[in-house]
């Protein structure tokens, strides 16, 4: 089936998409459009992240409205088959085939050939340090390493659009920068790419558009300035210091909520906004202090809260 072309700035295009299951509605009259580049869905547990993102590659089926990606209806086009991928939060492999194997199952529907899938899945195992799990059957592998498996598994086909959900998940951080470069990279190529996450210090590695849902509603549509700018308040930022300071330091900062020690090496403290945070490490900082990483924990999104609504 021939691939319709639609604007160049709209590669999907959900346009009033409700999906229910049963009783609960996991996506609620969502109109959006996202093009090429990278684009970001941030959201709680339960917000419907993992729902959209199967309705875009297919697997589901709109209950009212019209989801476009690239002219055609994913759940009726083959043609787009080859042209999207998606990586899904269950890994999506089979536990009692090697790691090759899975590759060569999945890489030959989409119409790859053995050597094409030979020297790509060595190329990504390799960058993600796995390589040595190659000829390992999935149920053996950790959590993490079945995630990088994955990741290969929907980067074979070297799609056109690639649908991410939550891609670093039980990654070491050696391997989530592979993965958030290889992003990167596909952005500079033109290529769409859109990923799910709910974790504020993930999306904020990046620059560009967000998208904020909660219960299966879209909340917020802004860019990463605008998320900092207007929508953060009352942040709690875990402070890891590369040496201990004194409990009365500790105590002493602005915003304090605990420690985790007699001699913390880590401090937890509110802030009003991400500006305070300055202030704060200043502070430190003009108190012999020396600071190892700064984290965002469960920030406070206007509009955004948790709730438990299908996933």
């Amino acid at each position: 089936m021939a691939i319709k072309s639609e604007r160049a700035e709209s590669i999907i295009r959900l346009t009033n998409l409700t999906k229910k299951f049963g009783r609960v509605t996991a996506i609620n009259n969502v109109s959006l459009e996202f093009s090429k580049g990278l684009n970001i869905i941030l959201g709680p547990n339960g917000a419907g992240k993992s729902t959209l993102l199967r309705c875009i590659d297919g697997l589901y089926k709109a209950d009212n409205g019209r989801v476009s990606v690239l002219g055609e209806d994913p759940y009726l086009s083959n043609g787009l088959k080859t042209q999207m991928s998606l990586l899904s939060d269950n890994y999506a492999l089979y536990d009692h085939l090697s790691v090759i194997g899975n590759l060569k199952f999945f890489g030959r529907l989409d119409g790859l050939k053995d050597a094409e899938i030979d020297e790509s899945a060595k190329r990504f195992l390799k960058e993600l340090d796995a390589m040595q799990y190659i000829n390992s059957r999935v149920y053996q592998l950790s959590r993490g390493t079945k995630q990088k498996v994955a990741f290969c598994r929907s980067v074979l086909n070297d799609p056109r659009i690639l649908l991410l959900d939550e891609p670093t998940a039980f990654l070491d951080a050696s391997a989530s920068e592979v993965v958030r470069n290889f992003m990167l990279n596909y952005e500079k190529e033109g290529r769409t790419v859109l990923f799910v996450t709910q974790k504020l210090d993930e999306v904020t590695r990046f620059n560009g558009r967000v998208v904020v849902i909660r219960r299966g509603s879209v909340v917020k549509d802004v860019t990463i300035e605008q998320l900092y700018g207007s929508m953060l308040r009352d942040i709690d930022v875990s402070i890891r210091l590369a040496t201990p300071i004194s409990l009365k330091l500790a105590k002493s900062i602005p915003g304090f909520q605990e420690a985790n020690s007699a001699k913390p090496t880590m401090v937890k403290i509110r802030v009003r906004d991400y500006k305070s945070i300055n202030k704060v490490l200043s502070y430190l900082i003009d108190n012999d202090a020396y600071i190892a990483s700064v984290d965002y924990i469960e920030p406070v999104i206007s509009g955004l809260s948790s709730g438990k609504v299908g996933d």
